[in-house]
């Protein structure tokens, strides 16, 4: 069924689909801008955090490079304990609270140790008299390992022959292997061909025995004048460096690119670049496919709903104009003559009621002359053409205000309105002329009509009945008294 202005099924369900697939786009699109900026965010907290560890190796650096001997005697309140033929050293609980302060002050956890050769507790030792120049750096390696929670712990490696690590943690476990394998592994940190010694160096991502532990090591060269003396190391927690409370997926990974490689489903590799630090490590973005489409169903709900809830309202809007003009179309149907389109009697009485009219209303009822003859001789097809010549002739002949039905067979009914008696005479009869002067391109010799007109004043209210029996009975007047002729 072809209707004007009746869309079909496949437009009533593609076109909303087609946009709600144009939103689903945009949504999915707004999606992904806000993971790359968070993974933006991310990479840019993680180059400043470093940056922070940084600095803290370049104070530290400076201090030990700079410090000056104390001469106190610190070394004397400390706890000290010879452990497996190392030295071990630690700060007194009764000290954290600096002198000649005040008691309202609160006091500060300091944690610490030095460890090495078990003749660092000989108080005459020329290892005990070294580390005696360096304590006064211990308080300051405690106090800024843990400024930031992704700092691990600190250490500073003296080639003499100690280690001073912050917090204790770590330096409790030490050995003397342990021990004997750090000197030697900072000893070589610098030493290596091409290696800057103005740089710092950062090593790993190290996992040590602890579960799930990875180490990043910030190292830089500690230097007497123009001696090395050792390494300082500040330690970054991988893990606890990559948390964050981001809305993320998947995780973020740091390698070293000269013994690592990232993973197939890495996006977004970022090349760390911090001024100071001499890097070959890499930033990327574990993509978790299945982990993402949770994910984005999860904070796209609202607009993936809205994008559903417009879909369904757009194909229920398209149904229902659907049905209004299918309803329009079958209305408009049942006022129809099937063969001309014209009105039929229905839609006649139906235009009447909902016309307004001007000063007079005229209605014309015409009849064709012999149309049985016409029938007869030519056959129904040539009059059933003769029935459409004349409807489209009547329709050509008055306005689109007025109108003509056909009320079956070959009874044609007339409605004029207008303000002019006479005129609506002349419309009519040139109706008449009309159909009898071009009905020979139809019929063979052509054939004429015959008609009563029935002319009132709109203010008399006339029904449609009383018009219709009046201009009836002025067409039987006309058919009896010669045809081809309209009686008004």
């Amino acid at each position: 069924m072809k209707v004007k202005g009746h869309f079909s099924l496949k437009f009533v369900i593609f076109v909303p689909a087609v946009i709600a697939s144009i939103l689903l786009a945009l949504t999915v699109k707004n999606y992904l801008d806000a993971v790359n900026r968070d993974i933006d965010d991310e990479y840019q907290r993680i180059e400043t955090s470093l940056e922070r560890a940084t600095k803290v190796v370049t104070a530290l650096d400076y201090s030990f490079s700079n410090y000056y001997k104390s001469g106190t005697g610190l070394l004397l309140e400390h706890n000290r304990k010879i452990e497996d033929g190392l030295c071990k050293m630690w700060p007194i609980d009764a000290l954290l609270l600096a002198e000649n302060k005040t008691l309202d002050i609160p006091s500060v956890d300091i944690s610490y140790m030095l460890v090495g050769d078990k003749s660092l507790c000989q108080q005459e030792s020329a290892l005990y008299q070294d580390v005696t120049d360096h304590v006064s750096m211990a308080p300051l390696l405690s106090f800024l390992h843990d400024i930031d929670a992704f700092l691990f712990g600190i250490h500073y490696v003296d080639f003499d022959g100690f280690i001073m690590s912050s917090p204790d943690t770590l330096a409790k476990r030490i050995t003397k292997p342990l021990l004997d394998n750090a000197l030697i592994r900072a000893r070589g940190l610098f030493r290596e061909p091409g290696s800057r010694k103005d740089f710092i160096a950062i090593y790993g991502p190290e996992t040590l025995s602890m579960p799930e532990l990875k180490l990043l090591n910030l190292s830089a060269p500690v230097y007497s004048s123009t001696q090395q003396e050792g390494v300082l190391t500040l330690q970054v927690d991988v893990n606890q460096l990559l948390a964050s409370e981001s809305k993320l997926a998947s995780a973020i990974h740091l390698i070293n690119v000269h013994n690592s490689q990232p993973t197939d489903n890495a996006v977004r590799e970022y090349m760390l670049g911090i001024n100071g630090i001499v890097s070959n490590h890499m930033l990327y973005y574990e993509l978790d496919m299945q982990a993402e489409i949770k994910n984005f169903f999860l904070f796209e709900k609202y607009s993936l709903v809205v994008t559903l809830c417009l879909y369904i309202l757009l194909v229920t809007v398209l149904f229902y104009v659907n049905t209004h003009v299918e309803r329009s179309y079958f209305r408009d149907l049942a006022a129809r003559d099937p063969m001309t389109g014209l009105l039929n009697r229905r839609g006649m009485e139906a235009f009447l009621r909902n016309t307004t009219h001007s000063e007079y209303l005229a209605l014309s009822v015409l009849d064709i002359d012999n149309f049985k003859s016409i029938n007869d001789a030519y056959g129904h097809d040539v009059g059933d053409d003769a029935i459409c010549f004349m409807a489209e002739q009547i329709e050509k002949s008055i306005r689109d205000s007025d109108a003509v039905a056909r009320f079956g067979g070959e009874e044609f009914v007339v409605y004029l309105r207008g303000r002019d008696v006479e005129k609506m005479r002349m419309t009519m009869e040139r109706v008449r002329e009309a159909i009898g002067r071009y009905s020979a391109n139809v019929v063979e010799g052509g054939f004429t009509v015959s008609g009563g007109v029935e002319i009132v004043k709109s203010e008399e209210n006339s029904d449609f009945e009383s018009l219709f029996k009046a201009a009836d009975e002025k067409l039987y007047e006309a058919k009896n008294s010669g045809k081809n002729r309209l009686v008004f």
